[in-house]
């Protein structure tokens, strides 16, 4: 792969104007620049290397110089909005298991049935949707509440 293209979207702000670019419509650079947070010029270099590797294309219309993904671009775009959803997903996932953790251990390992009920059929749904590693994680939990049941029994 082009490692110019690469670096370009090891960057936010390219990531997030390729973004804007599937989101707003007309768009135009200094529409990118605010929602980017970003100034006009660095936008415009942003814009214009998009536009050297396919991504966009553009028209002026008077002084307005109007742009549109092309076909590899809303793929691109729909790549990177995919990335961003499953690296969030991950992350709420991660943080939901450490709120589990943080209740089991509040009351040192010994929580009552009503509580490690609804924590386990969460743990579950952790399970059954989480990497490898959150399963494992979500499974070791799994395990210590039932340690604590069949102790408390």
């Amino acid at each position: 792969m082009n490692e110019a293209l690469d670096n370009l979207f090891l960057h936010e702000k390219p990531t997030l104007a390729l973004m804007a670019l599937e989101e707003i419509n007309p768009v135009y650079a200094a529409l990118i620049a605010k929602r980017i947070d970003s100034t006009f010029p660095h936008t415009s270099a942003i814009i214009s290397q998009l536009e050297k590797h396919g991504l966009v294309k553009s028209n002026t219309r008077g002084r307005i110089r109007y742009l549109e993904l092309t076909d590899r671009g809303r793929r691109a775009a729909k790549a990177l909005r995919h990335l961003i959803d499953i690296l969030q997903e991950q992350e709420e996932q991660w943080m939901r298991l450490e709120k589990l953790s943080q209740i089991i251990n509040s009351n040192g390992g010994q929580s009552s049935a009503l509580i490690l009920g609804p924590i386990r059929r969460d743990l579950i749904k952790l399970k059954e949707i989480g990497s490898d590693d959150l399963r494992r994680a979500a499974e070791e939990l799994d395990n210590l509440i039932l340690e604590n049941i069949n102790s408390s029994k």
